[in-house]
C-alpha cells in the first residue's frame, strides 16, 4: 500500500476531498471515516472491494482534509451533503458504509435519504450520546476529545493540531502510542494489515492537511444527539461490532440494531476495533 491521495470535488461553493478505492466502474459505495480521522483510512478495503466490484468513495468531511470548512454542522445535515456530492460526481443511487464515528453519519443517510440510499452498514459504529451512549464509553483519548471540543474548542484545536503534527514528523512513534490503547486483537491487525507507520497513521494525519478545525468540529457534531429519527429506517442496515472492542462498545452497536427496522446485526467473536479490517469482506459482501 502506498499513501492514498484524495481529489477535490467541487460542490457548490466549496470543496470536498475524495478518495476512490475499489473498482472505479463498479456500484458506488460511500464510505464514512471514524473520529480522528479522513478517508485516506481505506487502503486496505481496495482490493476487496475491486473483487465484488465496488466504487468505493470515502469523503472527508466538512473542515477534515482537503474539504472546505462548514461551522455548526450537525449530523443530520450531512445526509444533504452527501446528496449533492452524489449530484456532483454524478450518481443517483448508492450504497452507504459507516465507520466508527462514521457510523452515525450513514445511519442518518439511511434515515433521511430513502430513495437514494439503496443499503446501509454500520461497522464499530459510535452510538448517539445523549440517547443510548455517553461520552464515558469511550477509551480516554475520544472521552476527553468530545468534551474538550464542546467546552473548549480552541483547546481541543491546539491539542489535536499539535498531535497531528507530531505523527506526521515521527509516525513509528504515533503509532506506537496508537497501539497502547489497543487491545492484543486490534494490536495483530494493525501489525499485519495496515501497513508501515507512515501508511498506517495516513488516516490521522492526513485530516490535518489545512489544519485542525474539522477534526474538532467533527467531534462537536458527534458529542450531541444525531437529530435523526433512526426507527424511522426504511433502508436494509447491516450493523457489525466485534464483541472484544474497547473504543466502542458492543452495547452501541447492539443499540443501533434494536432501533432500526429490520436491521442485521452480525457479532464478531474476539475483534476490536479494528476487526472491520479483518472481517471487510463481511461488510462488503452485505452491501453488493
Amino acid at each position: 500500500m502506498a499513501i492514498p491521495k484524495s481529489r477535490e470535488v467541487k460542490v457548490g461553493a466549496g470543496v470536498v476531498g475524495v478518495y476512490e478505492y475499489g473498482d472505479t466502474n463498479g456500484s458506488p459505495v460511500f464510505v464514512f471515516h471514524g473520529t480522528p480521522a479522513c478517508g485516506a483510512g481505506f487502503a486496505w478495503a481496495d482490493q476487496p472491494a475491486r473483487e465484488r466490484g465496488l466504487r468505493l468513495l470515502a469523503p472527508d468531511r466538512p473542515g477534515v482534509g482537503l474539504s472546505s470548512r462548514l461551522p455548526d454542522y450537525t449530523v443530520s445535515d450531512y445526509p444533504a451533503m452527501v446528496g449533492a456530492l452524489a449530484d456532483a460526481l454524478g450518481i443517483h443511487q448508492f450504497v452507504v458504509w459507516g465507520y466508527s464515528g462514521g457510523g452515525p453519519y450513514a445511519a442518518a443517510c439511511a434515515a433521511v435519504l430513502p430513495n437514494r440510499v439503496t443499503k446501509a452498514a454500520v461497522s464499530a459504529g459510535m452510538g448517539q450520546l445523549g440517547v443510548w451512549a455517553k461520552a464515558e464509553d469511550f477509551e480516554k483519548t475520544d472521552r476527553q476529545m468530545l468534551g474538550l471540543a464542546v467546552k473548549h474548542p480552541a483547546v481541543a484545536r491546539s491539542m489535536l493540531g499539535f498531535t497531528g503534527w507530531l505523527a506526521r514528523h515521527a509516525p513509528k512513534t504515533a503509532m506506537k502510542n496508537f497501539e497502547k490503547q489497543m487491545n492484543d486483537s486490534d494490536r495483530a491487525v494493525a501489525k499485519d494489515m495496515m501497513g508501515p507507520p507512515d501508511e498506517a497513521i495516513a488516516l490521522f494525519t492526513q485530516a490535518f492537511l489545512r489544519g485542525p478545525h474539522g477534526v474538532v468540529a467533527d467531534y462537536i457534531s458527534l458529542a450531541q444527539p444525531w437529530g435523526v429519527r433512526v426507527e424511522d429506517t426504511k433502508v436494509p442496515m447491516a450493523v457489525f461490532h466485534g464483541d472484544s472492542d474497547t473504543m466502542v462498545p458492543l452495547r452501541h452497536g447492539e443499540e443501533l440494531a434494536a432501533r432500526v427496522p429490520g436491521a442485521e446485526l452480525k457479532v464478531w467473536p474476539g475483534a476490536g476495533h479494528l476487526g472491520t479490517i479483518s472481517e471487510v469482506g463481511d461488510v462488503l459482501d452485505s452491501l453488493g
